[in-house]
């Protein structure tokens, strides 16, 4: 089974697979909804970065190790949400928080004492929510016109009907992803939502494919309308492509949340890559594993 999936020659029967492929999905829908109903509750914590939330961030050169790191990270003075390190400039930076000025002022000689260095030499600055407020603003509007250009060009291009299959694809992607960051308490950056926009590109990229190849099948086989046999046809064809694809995306991904994390780059670098590590497999599997069900459907209709 593995050397055909490798060489693209699997035959799967999709259209059998099509019924629990469907109850599949709206078990995942109804999770999805389930997970952000406990968010809008404020049962699950929706971690935001200071960035919309507002906070304090604390710059400056000193000796650290990793110890200190922890120190500081577990003091209590004031909640910090993340840190990023520069070795060759032995640069530190804080991000918490806000409060009380009493409070921002006893974690800045906090820090001044446990780093051996002066109140003066620390670069202090006030983070307002405004910035991750206009980034997702844009962002919401560039997501709705993205979405009605996908609806033109694949209806255009292909049928309307296929518009409407790759637009729950793609809302299967986004929700996947916000749920995983819900669930496991990941910090929302203003760099998450630029990710989760690129997401959309990754996973319309597997589903136009297979669009495109039906519509080849459909063309060279001289039908009128796609039936059961070219579908099931061509989702075996273009799985392994789909699966290569995703894995030469995915490998260079992993490789920089390894040297985020390594290089003590993570606030810059892993806030990008993490939701497009799992929205690139997330795209893999709904191109495949969403659309089959509902271009089955609409076959049979």
């Amino acid at each position: 089974m593995l050397v055909k999936l490798f060489i693209g020659e699997t035959k799967i029967n999709f259209n059998k697979l099509g019924n629990n492929l469907f109850k599949l999905f709206i078990l995942e829908l109804v999770i999805f909804l389930l997970v952000i109903l406990l968010a809008l509750t404020n049962t699950l914590n929706v971690n935001l970065s200071v960035d919309f939330t507002g906070g304090t961030t604390y710059q400056f050169n000193a000796d650290y190790n990793n110890k200190d790191i922890s120190e500081v990270l577990n003091s209590k003075i004031l909640e910090v949400s993340r840190y990023q390190t520069f070795e060759e400039t032995k640069t530190l930076i804080f991000r918490a928080s806000e409060d009380t000025a009493e409070k921002e002022a006893e974690f800045l000689n906090y820090l001044s004492s446990k780093f051996n260095i002066q109140d003066n030499e620390i670069e202090f600055q006030r983070v307002g929510p405004t910035f991750g407020k206009e980034i997702t603003s844009k962002g919401l509007r560039a997501l709705f016109i993205f979405l009605s250009l996908i609806v033109l060009l694949i209806s255009f291009r292909y049928e309307f009907k296929f518009s409407i299959v790759a637009l729950i694809a793609l809302l299967h992607d986004l929700l996947l992803c916000f749920s995983v960051y819900l669930i496991l308490n990941l910090e929302i950056t203003p760099s998450t939502i630029i990710a989760l926009l690129t997401i959309l590109g990754y996973s319309l990229y597997d589903t136009v494919i297979l669009f495109d190849k039906l519509n080849e099948s459909k063309k060279a086989n001289k039908l009128n309308n796609l039936n059961i046999e070219t579908l099931n046809k061509t989702f075996n064809e273009v799985l392994m492509r789909s699966i290569n694809t995703s894995i030469t995306s995915v490998i260079p991904i992993a490789s920089i949340l390894f040297l985020g994390n390594y290089l003590g780059l993570a606030g810059s670098l892993t806030d990008f890559a993490l939701p497009l590590f799992i929205g690139i497999i997330s795209g893999t599997y709904s191109s495949i594993f969403v659309t089959v069900p509902f271009l089955t459907k609409i076959i049979k209709s």
